[in-house]
């Protein structure tokens, strides 16, 4: 499990500085439609750009989804905080995030919910949060789904809530964090395993390294599903090289479900590609 080092404090808080230097900018909905690009919609006037310190998306007296539409590109040198606290952002475009993309929503608030569709695309430089930033751990009550082509990218992912990768790829370059059973990534007992979940429906999960262990330990938890069913997921881990490709099972294999599944399923994958080499 990564834990943020205590000599990575003081660049936690230059960077803050940084971009607290570089604005702040706050979503208002002022405008009713719900659109990203227009400047009506922000506290500012003016739709945040690409040297923009951290982001809000808030719930605000607008209660509909956020759209950042398919020729939108989202960017700032921080944070993007949101969808926070029961708001909806719905992706179509692209979203870049100098330092991370977090969503957070309260134990027994709404759930806040991230979509990515068609050929979205959400990249981090250092990590994207579903739910439980590690400045504010406990708030594991928020649902990211991927679907069609869509690509999320990070070194780091932290899983408190839901993943759902119906379409498209989600890749962490660096790990794939999901805490302990009864604590968060970063030590918060708010966040367990009742919190998280990750349902593999048509997408890839990708993962640095030979990432076996770990899936086989979340499917022990019940923590990751292929189609709704815990350890129906295939593990591939030679189509591309030094990661593990995490998806559900072809057709032919769907039989093979459960820990036990997960084994052969492996064992089988790597036969075959054995025999076509």
């Amino acid at each position: 499990m990564f834990r943020k080092p205590y000599y990575l404090i003081p660049v936690a808080l230059a960077v803050c500085l940084v971009q607290n230097a570089s604005g702040q900018y706050n979503w208002s909905g002022a405008d009713n439609n719900g659109l990203w690009s227009d400047p009506n919609n922000w506290v500012q006037l003016v739709v945040p750009p690409a040297s923009a310190g951290d982001i809000f998306v808030d719930p605000v007296t607008y209660t509909g989804h956020v759209i950042i539409g398919a020729s939108d590109v989202a960017q700032n040198a921080g944070t993007l905080q949101g969808p926070e606290w029961g708001q909806t952002l719905d992706i179509y475009g692209t979203v870049i995030d100098g330092y991370a993309f977090s969503t957070v929503g309260g134990i027994g608030g709404p759930t806040s919910v991230a979509n990515l569709y068609g050929s979205a695309s959400v990249t981090a430089g250092d990590s994207i949060f579903i739910g439980d930033p590690w400045w504010a751990a406990g708030i594991p009550n928020a649902t990211m789904n991927v679907y069609g082509n869509s690509q999320m990218t990070a070194p780091w992912i932290s899983l408190a809530g839901h993943l759902n990768i119906y379409g498209g790829t989600v890749t962490a370059t660096s790990g794939f964090l999901v805490g302990t059973a009864t604590t968060g990534s970063w030590g918060s007992t708010l966040t367990t395993d009742a919190t998280r979940l990750v349902d593999i429906a048509g997408g890839r999960l990708v993962v640095v390294g030979n990432a076996t262990a770990e899936v086989a330990d979340m499917i022990a938890r019940g923590i990751l599903e292929g189609n709704g069913v815990v350890g129906n997921v295939t593990v591939d881990l030679l189509s591309d090289p030094g990661f593990t490709v995490i998806t559900v099972p072809e057709p032919a294999s769907v039989a093979l479900f459960g820990l036990g599944g997960f084994a052969m399923m492996l064992i089988f994958r790597r036969r075959r590609s054995g025999a076509n080499s």
